[in-house]
């Protein structure tokens, strides 16, 4: 068409508070020769503009983490961490955590199945090989308590992987939305040889759902296909595809109004000690051990690049200094 000025966007990727930016615009003409003149200039200018600041909005106020426990297991320390000796044996924490939000509140991980309490015979071996604490106040509905909320007050359930002692109680929020990769749930449902272990097949079993019904979940799913998530499209809470320890492990980006950020590794990195010093995990228990050693690089340059600190679910002497539920990060 004679005159016509096409504008066309050629790259924009962006992550947010990185300030990974890339962009171009091309403007050609066709026919008559015309001059773009300095108003739509500045409208393109302004769009641009707007689209970015709206990307790197402020995280909203109001919002708050919280660290929950979900009890203890006693292990040989060389189980998670290269060389690292088997005796004696350490208690390691099973951390949780949520997240409040203006627009809803987030869990990251449900830790152990509370079926436990009464019957330590669901996790069969496993019982007596990591010998959990299984008090009544460890169940998720007494962690969510001390917050004065019940499983209906989630929003989203965001589970870092798929093992007993971060998706056990998946099952407790019919009316949440979980968020999950769809090779961790394909993982945790069939899981590679010599993998198996450290699922349960009845977590697994709370998703299904019944026989004859057409729709294969049980409670609403958000299935994500090897990406990540900006869960309120603000940059507030970012669910980061992580697989290493699993083979759709998943960490949670939390950008705090006072706080910043921090992440929420699960077992992308089990002591501080791996990501700061670069320390290995014990390869038995990591699916893609080059993927746990990239998640280690990414945490540090997270750090580097918008100061930000990293929450493990694991590491006893860290866990002892986190703000425990009802207190908070803000």
């Amino acid at each position: 068409m004679d005159g016509e000025i096409r504008v066309s966007i050629v790259k924009v990727s962006f992550v947010h508070n990185n300030f990974r930016t890339t962009g171009a615009i091309n403007l050609s003409k066709q026919g008559r020769e015309m001059k773009l003149n300095l108003s739509v200039r500045v409208t393109v200018m302004l769009l641009m503009l707007n689209f970015f600041v709206t990307a790197f909005a402020e995280s909203p106020s109001g919002m708050r983490l919280y660290v929950l426990n979900s009890g203890s297991l006693s292990l040989g320390k060389g189980v998670l961490q290269n060389l690292a000796p088997m005796e004696p044996q350490i208690r390691i924490p099973v951390a949780m955590f949520v997240i409040k939000h203006p627009k809803g509140n987030v869990l990251f991980d449900t830790g152990n199945n509370d079926k436990i309490i009464d019957n330590p015979g669901y996790w069969g071996p496993n019982f007596a090989a990591l010998k959990p604490v299984n008090t009544p106040d460890v169940s998720i509905e007494s962690q969510l308590a001390r917050i004065n909320m019940t499983p209906d007050d989630i929003t989203y359930v965001v589970v870092s992987h798929m093992h007993l002692d971060h998706g056990g109680n998946v099952g407790k929020f019919p009316n949440s939305t979980l968020v999950i990769q769809r090779d961790e749930i394909e993982y945790a449902m069939f899981p590679d040889e010599p993998f198996a272990g450290a699922f349960i097949p009845g977590d697994v079993a709370e998703l299904r759902s019944g026989i004859g019904i057409k729709k294969p979940n049980a409670v609403p799913m958000l299935v994500l296909e090897k990406t990540d998530l900006d869960i309120f499209r603000d940059g507030a809470i970012v669910v980061k595809r992580a697989r290493g320890h699993t083979k759709g492990g998943q960490m949670l980006i939390v950008r705090l109004p006072n706080t910043g950020t921090v992440i929420l590794t699960g077992d992308a990195a089990y002591f501080r000690d791996n990501v700061t010093k670069s320390i290995p995990p014990n390869i038995a228990l990591a699916y893609d051990p080059a993927g746990i050693l990239r998640g280690y690089e990414w945490i540090r340059y997270m750090m580097a690049s918008e100061g930000a600190d990293f929450f493990t679910s694991h590491d006893p002497e860290v866990f002892k200094a986190y703000r425990k539920a009802p207190e908070y990060y803000d």
